[in-house]
């Protein structure tokens, strides 16, 4: 079990799906306890990936460099699904960044396990 006081950040990390699995086996062996929520969006409607890790400060910096380490930003072609009028090019594919991750840090005033 956690120690209250040991619980002071709440870190939640947005993640592309195949970079989440590396990254979950990467918490999982550096001893990060976190949640994992499934979803899905954006323009290119891959899968995501939002975990949600509870640490004290003092892990945060280690905490960074591993999502920094495992989640470097890809450029990928896609398929488009435009309709194009009638006069202009067809762009069958465009160039997207896919991949890395956006993380948002917030204090914890109170933390309790139940």
């Amino acid at each position: 079990m956690i120690q209250d006081s040991a619980i002071d950040r709440l870190v939640a990390i947005v993640v592309s799906g195949p970079q989440g699995g590396d990254l979950m086996h990467q918490l999982t062996q550096e001893k990060f306890a976190f949640t994992k929520v499934d979803s899905s969006g954006g323009l290119v409607q891959e899968p995501t990936l939002c975990l949600i890790v509870g640490l004290g400060n003092t892990r945060l910096s280690a905490l960074l460099e591993l999502i920094r380490k495992v989640c470097q930003p890809l450029r990928q072609y896609i398929p488009t699904n435009l309709n194009i009028q009638p006069g202009y090019p067809n762009l069958p594919m465009i160039e997207a960044q896919i991949g890395g991750a956006t993380v948002y840090l917030m204090n914890v005033e109170q933390f309790e396990q139940l």
